[in-house]
């Protein structure tokens, strides 16, 4: 998440612990894991237990329309000081205007939260603009090959944890920039710590399941070498795994490749240009070999592959393959059929 971003979050989240509330928040953007903590603190702390019985209602904007929220709102709480009125997944709803009035005129007692998960509220809008005299918070994506790790040492020191720096980028790269999905992981590593007070790679690969010698971007680097022998090695251990699916290591394809044609395109061949383009520093030599080894109509012949193998893997036009047969063609393919000109 960008530093200002960083900063407003640690803003709400250090007033909700103090009891600091505002009668309206504005939750939307891309991210949901930020949006998913600031609205579990304030159901599960803006209230007493006893208080909650009767003031705390969670609404889903599937189930019900803008005006009953509100005339919800505008009710006064029963023996509290405070009602909150959550509403989740407001998305949902075709627009936000009916909100307006409310959020001109709020009622001091109701801590209204409105969630808008997966887009931003338009910055030009009435909604949004009377939203920032209380609490409208965008929640940015983290980007995988800068901020992401940060994140993960961030949230693993304020737990007590320490990690390196490298042990960080293998877990990023691996996981991917779902933050839910990442925190999932590395509670996992806190939940069977022991003693422990730095992660390090043995409990990264046996309670996250990542293999700094066997995982998909050591098998993208033999890739990009042309190393057939450290490929199909790697992806034997791999596809050996009881849980292997082919599924997530076809969308790692997609992206490497896709960026490798980019990158190809543009005729970017320098360290410098490629980190220009969003490329981590740790993936550049891997591009820089891939641009090298591959021509365009290599690169472009491997994406259409992985297209292929993709509609396979969801059984179409194949009946009898498993994952890891899927595999061991694919890369067969990749290496002794994208120089072929049909």
């Amino acid at each position: 998440m960008p530093a200002e971003n960083t900063q407003e979050y640690a803003k709400i989240t250090q007033d909700l612990k103090a009891k600091k509330f505002q009668p309206i928040y504005l939750l939307h953007g891309e991210e949901s894991y930020f949006i998913d903590e600031i609205v579990n603190y304030i159901e599960a702390n803006a209230l007493t237990e006893a208080e909650r019985a009767f003031n705390q209602t969670v609404f889903y904007a599937k189930d019900i329309e803008i005006n009953a929220v509100l005339d919800n709102a505008r009710r006064y709480p029963m023996m509290s000081n405070y009602q909150v009125i959550i509403v989740k997944e407001a998305q949902g709803y075709k627009k936000l205007d009916d909100f307006e009035a409310y959020f001109e005129n709020p009622v001091p007692s109701t801590i209204l939260v409105v969630c808008v998960k997966g887009k931003k509220v338009d910055g030009r809008s009435k909604l949004y603009k009377d939203s920032k005299k209380y609490v409208s918070f965008e929640s940015k994506r983290l980007y995988e090959d800068s901020e992401l790790p940060r994140w993960i040492k961030q949230h693993l020191n304020e737990r007590g944890m320490k990690i390196s720096e490298s042990n960080c980028m293998l877990i990023a790269e691996h996981v991917g920039s779902d933050l839910s999905k990442v925190a999932n992981e590395l509670e996992k590593l806190l939940i069977n710590k022991g003693d422990s007070t730095e992660v390090n790679e043995a409990m990264i690969e046996k309670y996250i399941g990542i293999s700094k010698e066997f995982n998909v971007f050591e098998l993208l680097s033999a890739i990009a070498q042309r190393n057939t022998k450290r490929t199909f090695y790697i992806n034997y251990h791999l596809s050996s795994a009881k849980d292997f699916s082919i599924i997530p290591l076809l969308a790692q394809f997609n992206s490497f490749f896709m960026k490798g044609i980019v990158m190809k395109q543009a005729q970017v061949k320098d360290q410098k240009g490629m980190m220009a383009m969003g490329i981590g520093f740790r993936q550049v030599r891997d591009f820089e070999k891939l641009t090298a080894n591959f021509s365009l109509i290599e690169l472009e012949k491997v994406m259409t592959l992985v297209a292929e193998y993709d509609l396979k893997s969801k059984g179409v036009n194949q009946n009898s393959f498993g994952d890891s047969e899927l595999m061991k063609e694919l890369l067969f393919k990749i290496f002794y059929r994208p120089s072929l000109v049909n």
